[in-house]
């Protein structure tokens, strides 16, 4: 196995635990909101705790990983996060919650960027958002693992004992990133020489072909001229709409099945598990897909997405049979998880690798004020519906339509230039022939 398929899976690995991590809440709470005395608005400050630490240390993240490099930036993350997810296992308060949630969100907030940063120097833009969409169909298998893992630690010993086990988890993985994340291809000492060229090679190549469209010159040569970027802005308010869809759709799903659905925890577990299997084979795809057939219009891939996505979570709110919800939430899951990846496969190609961190960072801010807002707005309007949780799932669809809008307005994607005229070799004729796995390309 390649070095670059090594350090992709161990990433893919500490998004997965990140995402357990903060998925956790969503199935505690309503343990911890009888424990503690709290209601759904304030249920709502609790979820949105956690994203007010992550927006704001974002663009700090990524700006930290361009100046020493993201290796250093991953591990002081999860380690950070590790403390602060064992920490929650022991508030005794509101207070003490709100602030420690605050906290786990800073440590988390810290490690996006870096990520995307260690991607940019791994990869280069052929496969980049293939690599890219690999890690993040994270987003959606932490969901769907969630409920399967900690139902039964929750049912058989409290919601306590779930943040130690996680706790537990994420020191394992902080040992894992130590061994195998490093900076770039050329920073790992175990990375083949054949490696390390064919990698000098695409980017060499991809620095001829930029000359030839005439996009070096044109490309931002700071974190401020990036920001003049109207595309940049886009993503941002994409991201921070279509966050106020996801993690509403995330974190009040669990309540919402069982007090709409009429579902038991086990049940719950499952039915709030499913979608986001689907949503993860939807997010693996949806990086080759969009390299495949929709390099330079990707916007199209998305709103495509967007639309049928938010028509099925529509029908999910309106069908009463299980197995009716049940095919919708999976249909919706797969197609708007497609959208996810397709949304940050742009960043991938449009923003140059030397901003790769500050710049992903500033557009991954916009979507976490989406999920420190629609954690507070759903909250509030469920109260002030009397306690309808049903009312409160109306605010994912205003966020799809204004994500679809800033999508189809905002973005403008060039068309990637032509590959320079090359003769390939016998060798390279029979690969091209044999190997048909669009994963080969990446790993």
């Amino acid at each position: 196995m390649k070095a670059s398929a090594k350090v992709g899976l161990v990433l893919m690995t500490c998004y997965l635990v990140a995402w357990l991590d903060r998925m956790a809440i969503n199935m505690a709470v309503p343990f911890m909101a009888k424990d503690l005395s709290v209601g759904a608005d304030k249920i709502g400050w609790i979820l949105s705790a956690f994203f007010a630490g992550y927006a704001l240390f974002q663009i700090p993240g990524g700006l930290l990983a361009d100046r020493i490099g993201p290796r250093k930036v991953i591990l002081i993350a999860l380690a950070w996060w590790t403390v602060f997810t064992c920490l929650t296992g022991l508030v005794s308060g509101l207070a003490m919650l709100l602030v420690t949630r605050f906290l786990f969100g800073v440590g988390e907030g810290l490690f996006p960027a870096s990520v995307w940063k260690v991607i940019g120097q791994w990869f280069t833009k052929k496969n980049r958002a293939t690599a890219n969409a690999l890690v993040l169909s994270s987003i959606a298998i932490g969901p769907a693992v969630t409920p399967i893992l900690l139902a039964p630690v929750l049912k058989g010993y409290g919601w306590r004992s779930a943040f130690y086990l996680l706790g537990a988890i994420g020191l394992a993985t902080l040992v894992l990133a130590y061994r195998f994340v490093h900076d770039s291809v050329t920073a790992y000492p175990r990375a083949s020489a054949e490696e390390i060229a064919q990698h000098r090679a695409d980017v060499a190549a991809e620095a001829t072909a930029a000359v030839a469209q005439k996009e070096a010159a044109s490309e931002p040569a700071s974190f401020r001229e990036l920001l003049r970027t109207r595309s940049v802005w886009a993503l941002f308010f994409t991201a921070l709409a279509g966050n106020i869809t996801m993690y509403g759709w995330l974190n009040w799903l669990p309540s919402y099945l069982m007090k709409v659905k009429g579902l038991d925890l086990k049940g719950m577990a499952l039915a709030a598990s499913l979608p986001f299997a689907f949503g993860a084979i939807g997010c693996m795809t949806s990086g080759w897909v969009s390299d495949r057939w929709f390099r330079g219009r990707r916007k199209v891939l998305v709103l495509a997405c967007q639309v049928l996505g938010g028509l099925a979570l529509y029908g999910f709110t309106q069908v009463g049979n299980a197995t009716g919800f049940m095919v919708m939430q999976c249909v919706a899951g797969l197609l708007l998880f497609m959208a996810v990846g397709a949304i940050w496969a742009m960043p991938m190609v449009l923003l140059p690798p030397k901003l790769m961190g500050a710049g992903s960072g500033f557009i991954n801010m916009g979507g976490q004020i989406g999920g420190f807002l629609t954690n507070i707005v759903i909250g509030y309007v469920i109260t002030w519906s009397g306690n309808s949780y049903a009312a409160g799932f109306n605010v994912l669809f205003g966020g799809l339509a204004i994500g679809a809008a800033c999508m189809l307005f905002g973005v403008r994607e060039k068309r990637p230039a032509p590959p320079p005229p090359s003769q390939p070799s016998a060798l390279d004729q029979g690969a091209a022939r044999t190997i048909r796995s669009p994963w080969v390309r990446i790993f």
